[in-house]
């Protein structure tokens, strides 16, 4: 009777820790919505809470008009866990910090540990904003450039600008050929992209032109932020806006 109790006391236990992580990643996910972090997009896994679902939008420098795919894993006991998140691209993405044979994105140069409560995922799609958008200069900040993931992306970048351009440009065209492809999971909360249906998405363009149009700078010199949504198919038949920029 004494190993029921003891296990029913575990069991609850278990149970408890696993609401409370639970807890404190749908918290991530809350700061992450409200930072309004600007071209990257992010979902938990409706399977697993502990592996998550991005997309990388690059809209300036090097990576303009890229479209990347990436996953972010999260340690068993995040956050309290020491490891920092691993971030993975699901295809080659030509950058001194991504390895070009695991496609795995170095963040230990920021995040050299994890620190409950002090360091956020938010952070961490901030940083891939900051390094994207410029890596030339998150290569300058770096005293060993042998330690980068991908040393000669970074020696490319440093002596022969416009041929590492070119093989940017190549990783961003494999990547976007493969947008399309069936899911590589049943999962319901895997970013799916469909090609334009005027019949199904020309009512949501037309409600963002609109709303685009109403916030217009006026002739009297008022000025309004454009807005509009951005949509991902979260499962057949039903779409949900991510952001609102």
């Amino acid at each position: 009777m004494t190993l029921d109790v003891d296990a029913q006391k575990k069991d609850d236990k278990l149970l408890l820790a696993t609401i409370h992580q639970e807890y404190k990643i749908l918290a991530e996910y809350k700061m992450i919505e409200s930072e309004k972090v600007s071209g990257i997009y992010v979902i938990p896994s409706y399977a697993n809470s502990l592996q998550w679902f991005g997309v990388f939008f690059g809209r300036q420098g090097f990576y303009e008009n890229s479209v990347f795919r990436f996953s972010i894993l999260l340690p068993d006991g995040f956050p309290d866990d020491k490891t920092i998140p691993a971030i993975v691209f699901q295809q080659n993405v030509v950058h001194p910090l991504v390895c070009p044979y695991t496609n795995s994105l170095d963040i230990s140069h920021a995040f050299p540990e994890w620190r409950c409560g002090e360091d956020h995922l938010w952070q961490v799609l901030k940083y891939m904003q900051l390094i994207f958008a410029d890596p030339l200069d998150c290569i300058r900040s770096m005293g060993n450039t042998q330690e980068l993931s991908n040393v000669e992306a970074s020696k490319l970048l440093s002596t022969n600008r416009d041929a590492f351009a070119a093989l940017v440009q190549e990783s961003i065209i494999e990547s976007k050929s493969h947008i399309y492809d069936t899911p590589p999971t049943e999962d319901p909360h895997y970013i799916v992209f469909e090609k334009f249906q005027d019949e199904l998405h020309g009512p949501v363009l037309d409600q963002i032109r609109h709303r685009r149009n109403a916030n217009a700078p006026t002739e009297s010199g008022g000025s309004g932020a454009a807005t509009g949504l951005s949509w991902v198919k979260v499962k057949e038949g039903e779409f949900k806006p991510l952001s609102i920029e």
